[in-house]
């Protein structure tokens, strides 16, 4: 049915994607996509301060900075999960979700941008302009406020926070609109599009700017991401969808072994593309994020294995502090002078472990208290400020 002809949204009711299968209520394998997700970051942090680690090496712990878009894969599929539980109308259900998505990650950004103020103090000095633009979300939209030109970054990492609020911006709309799987495969497919016109025209547009600086931001920017979020909702109608008998843990950890070893390969191109310019050439961003897919459809529907293990799933719950975190305890065991960063060849290797030991301890510590004193007294303000008089919450608490 055309959704301009539907009586529900004639009514202003909000109209539901189908409902998640209930087995999968229980969101323990998103926690621990999140969980590796925010593994694959703090790798590719780390590795980025030894410079001298031998190449192959180089390059695997370079594609741990696709971690971002198995967090963008994550949100899509829980942001879908919790409007398929919406009984709300339309105004109500978008103002419901745009205060929780806000309170959900503001807080800890804006502490973010407090702690980075005095630990990195801007070289170029203070800057309201960017500093406004951070904070509002918008920073990922020019080269200079994301920044590839070598300004201020208000928040390190910031560019993807500022790409997700882009994301949230339109999701209301992609929801009700997006409520078969065919739509959804042809929102990717249209995205594809958008980001090879997209890209085209700020490559012409932005000529005046250094081609590095431009080709960061042509990847970083939300029309190269937007296929992510779009297959992340074709994975959510998937996941709803498939009914499989669970396969055993020996199947399960071949198919994962198989898409581990898949991306082996793809970290190891070096001839490809950063971001969409033609259908035709795939930038390696783009089939990671498949391999991604692969993964999350595994870890849903096959068995238990040491890939969702508990641990996993609590560094999930507390991904987003340890992702606004993690670049200051980089900072601090680079500078404690317990890691040789300037080490070459094998001996990179072995710092880079004890560099990396260090910094998952600390990132997990101060994550945690973050979880506990910023995150969690603002998704409780949220949920006090949306809920149904008299009516328990209907939105789902798997997008928190």
């Amino acid at each position: 049915m055309n959704s301009s002809t539907d009586p529900a949204v004639q009514s202003g009711q909000a109209v539901a994607a189908p409902r998640a299968d209930p087995s999968e209520d229980k969101l323990d394998y998103i926690d621990a996509v999140r969980g590796w997700a925010i593994l694959l970051v703090i790798t590719c942090h780390v590795g980025g301060q030894f410079a001298q680690m031998p190449y192959p090496v180089k390059l695997l712990t370079n594609s741990g900075g696709h971690g971002v878009q198995l967090f963008f894969l994550a949100s899509a599929i829980t942001l879908m999960m919790s409007w398929s539980r919406q009984t709300r109308p339309f105004p109500t259900a978008t103002r419901t979700f745009f205060i929780r998505r806000f309170l959900r990650i503001a807080p800890m950004y804006y502490l973010g941008a407090l702690i980075y103020f005095y630990l990195r103090p801007p070289s170029g000095g203070f800057d309201p302009g960017q500093l406004a633009r951070s904070l509002l979300f918008i920073n990922a939209w020019h080269p200079a406020w994301i920044p590839t030109t070598g300004g201020w970054m208000v928040v390190p990492g910031g560019w993807s926070i500022g790409v997700e609020f882009t994301f949230y911006a339109v999701f209301p709309v992609l929801a009700i609109v997006m409520t078969t799987l065919p739509r959804a495969l042809a929102l990717s497919a249209a995205a594809v599009v958008l980001a090879c016109v997209a890209n085209a025209l700020a490559l012409k547009g932005l000529a005046d700017y250094p081609p590095l600086a431009v080709d960061g931001f042509l990847y970083f920017w939300f029309p190269n991401q937007l296929i992510v979020f779009a297959l992340g909702i074709v994975l959510f109608h998937v996941l709803a969808r498939l009914k499989v008998r669970r396969p055993g843990k020996r199947l399960t950890y071949g198919l994962l072994a198989g898409l581990g070893g898949l991306a082996l390969v793809l970290s190891q191109r070096v001839a490809s593309p950063s971001y969409l310019i033609s259908p035709l050439t795939l930038p390696t961003m783009l089939l990671m994020v498949f391999v991604f897919v692969g993964f999350i459809l595994v870890l849903a529907k096959g068995a238990g294995t040491v890939f969702s293990h508990r641990w996993l799933c609590g560094l999930g719950r507390l991904s987003f502090s340890a992702y606004v975190l993690h670049f200051m305890v980089i900072q601090a065991v680079s500078a404690s002078g317990m890691v040789d960063i300037g080490a070459t060849g094998y001996r990179a290797i072995g710092w880079l472990v004890v560099h990396w030991s260090v910094t998952m301890i600390g990132t997990l510590i101060v994550a945690a208290i973050a979880h506990k004193l910023i995150e969690q007294p603002g998704m409780a303000l949220a949920k006090g400020l949306t809920r149904a008089r008299g009516k328990p919450l209907p939105v789902a608490a798997a997008a928190e």
